[in-house]
């Protein structure tokens, strides 16, 4: 699986040569990951320059991934104990918990907890479950990587649904 890489399709890239973040940790279970450089410029890009200005500003930020199996009953068995694997139907859910931070000049002038969550529902275990599970961990970054663009930009209408249930 790859977890920690992305193609990210409409997700701009930056050219600066260093992750706002540093290096973001991607913690799976035991272990801590790291983010491929597209990833991690593409989380860069997220946060406005002019905003929060490179020379005086820094970046921390964490993702933390679970996956918890859904129970449901299955017809998969024969008898009780016996598992006919592995066609064994997968039904998972993936969750990704970003923690961001933003610090100017020493001071948390912003922090952000984002959480996206994707269904992995498949019959065969193998490749099939291993494209599912990266192309939802895909999804997962772009979707990440959106809504911190949105909370770290100033010029945002935060209000813009509450606006339009009022118009007539």
């Amino acid at each position: 699986m790859k977890l920690t890489q992305g193609d990210l399709e409409g997700i701009s890239l930056t050219d600066e040569k260093y992750s706002f973040f540093g290096n973001i940790p991607f913690l799976y279970g035991n272990d801590s990951l790291e983010l491929s450089q597209d990833l991690l410029r593409a989380y860069t890009k997220a946060v406005s320059e002019t905003e929060f200005p490179r020379e005086a500003c820094r970046g921390e930020a964490t993702i933390k991934a679970t996956v918890q199996q859904n129970e449901t009953t299955s017809a998969w068995y024969l008898g009780v104990l016996i598992p006919l694997w592995p066609i064994l139907p997968v039904n998972e859910s993936w969750t990704y918990a970003l923690s961001a931070r933003v610090f100017c000049n020493g001071t948390l002038v912003r922090h952000v907890e984002f959480i996206e969550q994707q269904d992995i529902n498949a019959i065969l275990y193998g490749r099939l479950r291993t494209d599912l599970v990266n192309k939802a961990s895909n999804e997962m970054h772009r979707k990440l990587v959106q809504r911190l663009t949105f909370e770290l930009n100033s010029n945002r209408l935060t209000d813009l649904n509450s606006a339009s249930d009022w118009a007539e």
